[in-house]
């Protein structure tokens, strides 16, 4: 039996030392003989940076790029030559984590929330900051807009704001470091679709079969890591460099976040693009009907 050669790309989390994949499940997969079976043969490896691996994409060199969402839709709509075949992630919410002083989220008078500016567009931190805590933001405390995530996080390490709505990933390393999570504030702000699985519309037309083996095999190697704890723990340890208590967490908070369905939640797409392309009505199902393939989009 000859195997389909597919090579999958996933990046780091930056600024977590090399702790964090997009999606790890790949490795058990590809131990347990999960593609095989599924008539195929593939790779999975570790290129850092969107733009790295997209470059790879089109060079014939790779053929999947997990990627975080806003990344992969930027890229679709500068160039219009990438497809999405789903999404290993619809949405995990930040948690909001501060200074281990900091026990409540009404502690937080007279103190600075840091916050990447991208999932912060829509919500309504005015009233639930003043339902939650009763805090008056611009009066009692202050919102701190950043370029990106690891800005976020490396202000609240450094002490220049004392709380930060951040990716779990990240928050599981501030809270090794000794900051606390809020949790009624954790279900404040998300990202969305932070895993997608990306492509070249050209290999999306080229490949149907031969990726549509992948969405059957790879939904099995997600169920294949949820229900064998030991094995991805152990995965997270040797691979990630993960402490005993970081992969646990990360098994029961971030992992349980992936979706086997893997197929593109509209919802939570609405909310992506209303963040990269705002005010154009309808953009979203525009969107949906030139960069997403066929029966990957759920309503």
């Amino acid at each position: 039996m000859k195997l389909a050669k597919l090579n999958v790309m996933y990046g780091h989390l930056e600024g977590t030392d090399g702790k964090f994949a997009r999606d790890p499940s790949g490795y058990l997969s590809i131990d347990e003989g999960i593609y095989e079976r599924h008539e195929l043969e593939v790779s999975w490896r570790h290129v850092q940076g969107t733009e790295a691996r997209y470059q790879q994409l089109e060079s014939g060199a790779a053929h999947i790029s997990m990627v975080v969402g806003r990344a992969s839709l930027q890229h679709f709509l500068d160039t219009k030559k990438t497809s999405l075949l789903g999404c290993v992630m619809n949405s995990c919410s930040y948690y909001l984590i501060a200074a281990d002083a900091i026990k409540t989220m009404g502690e937080l008078r007279s103190k600075t929330i840091g916050c990447r500016e991208g999932p912060a567009q829509g919500v309504a931190f005015g009233r639930l900051l003043e339902d939650r805590a009763g805090l008056k933001l611009g009066k009692d405390v202050t919102l701190q807009f950043t370029d990106s995530d690891q800005d976020a996080f490396r202000l609240l390490l450094g002490g220049q704001i004392q709380a930060a709505w951040l990716p779990r990933p990240y928050g599981f390393i501030a809270e090794e470091k000794g900051f606390v999570r809020l949790n009624e504030g954790s279900d404040m702000v998300d990202d969305p679709l932070p895993i997608t699985m990306e492509t070249t519309a050209r290999l999306a037309r080229e490949r149907v079969e031969d990726f549509s083996r992948f969405i059957q095999a790879h939904r099995e190697g997600i169920r294949n890591l949820r229900n064998h704890r030991d094995e991805a723990e152990s995965l997270l340890k040797t691979r990630f460099g993960h402490s005993p208590e970081l992969a646990a967490k990360t098994f029961d908070e971030y992992l349980i976040c992936m979706d086997e369905r893997l197929t593109v939640d509209f919802k939570h797409l609405d909310k992506l693009v209303a963040q990269i392309a705002p005010g154009i009505p309808g953009a979203a199902q525009q969107i949906a009907s030139e960069w997403i393939i066929p029966g990957a989009l759920r309503k």
